[in-house]
């Protein structure tokens, strides 16, 4: 049988760690929504740089026949991609995905502060129940089909570690 005390380090030991995790969640699909809304926008900027080019050079470059058709496929091939690629749609579900673990990390870091102002009644510990219930849908609602970047996590891992105070 677990003490009282015991049992209260443990409900403030899971929160602080779902906390972080929440926390970590949001930073990475920040992160990773923002690296794909820049490469739509770079792509998109790209294939309207080709697409007059293209144009373009019909009348400078009529005696190079070639460059034109160069460009011609490289402007068609971009726009075959994009659709393939369907980054609008990551970036959309990525959002969401941002907001939902936002919302989690803010109930999170409110039951903390509530935590350390004084004794842990029946309904903290009945709100880290609903918060973890919560956060335990989120990733089994985690598309399959979104990009997982271990190197941006453990980037995203070691903001969170500094931005708490507990890295170098």
């Amino acid at each position: 049988m677990q003490t009282p005390e015991a049992r209260e380090e443990y409900i403030i030991q899971l929160t602080w760690t779902a906390m972080l995790d929440a926390d970590l969640n949001v930073r990475y699909w920040d992160h990773k929504s923002r690296r794909y809304a820049t490469w739509d926008k770079w792509t998109k900027i790209f294939l309207a740089v080709m697409s007059s080019s293209t144009v373009a050079s019909w009348g400078i470059w009529a005696n190079i026949d070639l460059l034109w058709k160069c460009l011609s496929a490289v402007s068609a091939v971009t726009a075959i991609a994009l659709p393939i690629l369907d980054w609008q749609r990551k970036i959309g579900e990525m959002s969401n995905l941002k907001a939902k673990w936002s919302r989690i990390s803010r109930a999170y870091e409110n039951l903390w502060q509530d935590l350390m102002l004084g004794p842990i009644s029946t309904e903290l510990v009945e709100e880290y129940r609903r918060i973890r219930n919560e956060m335990e849908g989120e990733e089994d609602n985690t598309a399959p089909d979104l990009p997982h970047d271990k190197k941006l996590i453990q980037r995203c891992r070691d903001e969170v570690l500094e931005s708490r105070g507990l890295k170098d």
